[in-house]
This record gives structure tokens, C-alpha cells and sequence, in this order.
């Protein structure tokens, strides 16, 4: 007996319950005027690159109701939640939030602005260009039953004083929203490692829920290159955080591209979290 409780611990955490493949993807949105890379010519390159990473969780930015509609009737087996940031309704990009149906069960969920009035749809402060928002959702594990709680998010492109400020706000949004939760945060941050805004989402000490950047040393070192391959001026601005409770593994920077261009302006970062 005691031999077979022994196998049993070791064999619980290697089920699918306790690692997670986590992506974040700014899609680019379907208004902008791309040419040969329009959102009606790489849509299906995007979508199959999704599933051939095969996330259990995807964060999105740049999402029109036009490409939420897509990729919904696209990723069979997906259950997406957002709201457009224009109106907390439908109107505007998302950053929606779209997790494995027979996966996990949402058990909450909600968005709030990157401003000074975050309850307020279309709301926008600082010296932020455009409205910003922030999703989140409760997750709970189908087979474990446990809880876990995802943001993503898309930070002003233009403000510095929005990014720290922003940052800022989501580490309180996460302490209010987390209890004693394990949290992962995606999104398009639109700083690099060593911006201000990067410190705040990596501080210590001055917020309950620590949150750590699963970047790792040695791999592709930016995210944000534009569609063309040939482009050598990148930056590394989109990020996958994770709380204390999950160990991270297999990051990865996806450069999948046609010989010529990439399926979206960024692209997408994706990481193996094992809940320890």
C-alpha cells in the first residue's frame, strides 16, 4: 500500500492539470493599411500557427470585432472573453483572453481601463495617445478544480508616464483580484526590459503577488520586427509574467514566416508553466 502511495504522488503532477502552454500574440489590427499583409490575406497563416503551438491559453491585442468573429469560428476547442475598449461592449480592439474548453471552466472575468477611471468604458488619462484596457478571467482546471487567474493587456505605444502609471494599476488590479491565486499576465507592453514600466511589473517587495518575466537568457531576444523578415530593427515588448506558484520552461519566440513576411507585425511568445 505504502508502495502505491508513493507512485500516486509521483504520478499527480505530471497529469495535464499542472502545466500550462501559455501565448501572447498582438495580431495587428484589421483596419491598418498593410498592403500585401492585410488581415483578409494572413488570417489563415495566423490561425494555423496558433494551433500549431497549440496554447491553452492565448492573450490577444489589436482584436476587432471583425478578427474576435474569426478567430472564434477558427480555433475549434477555444472559449474566448473580452471586451472592445471602445465601449466595454463590442466597439474597438479587444485584448480578449481565449482558453482550451476542455480545459478549464470560467468561473469569473472582467476588464477594467488603463486610466485614471479604470470602470469607466473608453476612458483614458496621462499623456496615453489612445484608450487602453485590460482583460482578465478565473480560470478553474477542469481536472484538478484548482483556480488560476489570466490578464492581458496592450500598453500606449506612445505615453511613458501611461506605461508606469498603467503598470502600476494592473499590479493593483492583480493583489485586489488574486488572493492567494497563481496569476499569469500576457499582453503587448510596449516597453523594454529596461524601461521604467518593466521595473514596476518586476518589483519586489512592494506588492503581494510577485510576478516574474518568463524571458530566458540565450533565446530570441525581441518580439516586435514588423511583418518584414529582412527587418533587423526589433524590439523585445511583449511578455508572458507569472506568479510564484508556476516554474517556467520552453520559451519561445515563433519567427514561422512565409520566406518574406511574418503572419502579424509581432510576434507571438509562448512558455511551458508547471505549477510547482
Amino acid at each position: 500500500m505504502l508502495r502505491l502511495l508513493l507512485l500516486i504522488c509521483l504520478v499527480i503532477p505530471l497529469t495535464s492539470g499542472a502545466q500550462i502552454t501559455v501565448l501572447t500574440y498582438n495580431i495587428r489590427n484589421s483596419h491598418a493599411k498593410d498592403g500585401v499583409n492585410n488581415w483578409n490575406k494572413r488570417k489563415a497563416t495566423l490561425a494555423a500557427l496558433i494551433k500549431k503551438i497549440d496554447p491553452d491559453i492565448l492573450g490577444t491585442q489589436e482584436v476587432l470585432p471583425d478578427q474576435l468573429k474569426y478567430l472564434n469560428s477558427t480555433l475549434a476547442g477555444y472559449v474566448s472573453f473580452g471586451a472592445g475598449r471602445n465601449d466595454g461592449k463590442h466597439a474597438g480592439e479587444h485584448s480578449a483572453v481565449f482558453f482550451r474548453s476542455s480545459k478549464y471552466v470560467q468561473t469569473g472575468g472582467g476588464n477594467f481601463w488603463l486610466s485614471q477611471t479604470p470602470g469607466v468604458p473608453g476612458s483614458k488619462s496621462w499623456d496615453a495617445a489612445i484608450t487602453r484596457i485590460c482583460t482578465w478571467v478565473k480560470l478553474k482546471d477542469k481536472e484538478t478544480g484548482k483556480e488560476l487567474l489570466v490578464f492581458t493587456t496592450h500598453f500606449d505605444h506612445r505615453g511613458k508616464l501611461a506605461r508606469r502609471n498603467s503598470a502600476v494599476l494592473l499590479r493593483m488590479f492583480v493583489d485586489s483580484l488574486a488572493g492567494n491565486l497563481p496569476v499569469i499576465v500576457t499582453g503587448d507592453f510596449n516597453f523594454g526590459p529596461n524601461d521604467a514600466a518593466y521595473a514596476i511589473m518586476s518589483r519586489v517587495g512592494e506588492y503581494k503577488v510577485q510576478l516574474s518575466d518568463s524571458y530566458t537568457e540565450g533565446t530570441l531576444p525581441y518580439t516586435d520586427c514588423g511583418f518584414m523578415v529582412s527587418n533587423t530593427n526589433c524590439h523585445r515588448i511583449d511578455y508572458i509574467w507569472y506568479s510564484p506558484h508556476f516554474s517556467k520552461s520552453n520559451y519561445v519566440v515563433h519567427t514561422d514566416n512565409n520566406g518574406s513576411y511574418y503572419p502579424s507585425d509581432h510576434l507571438p511568445v509562448s512558455v511551458l508553466l508547471k505549477v510547482k
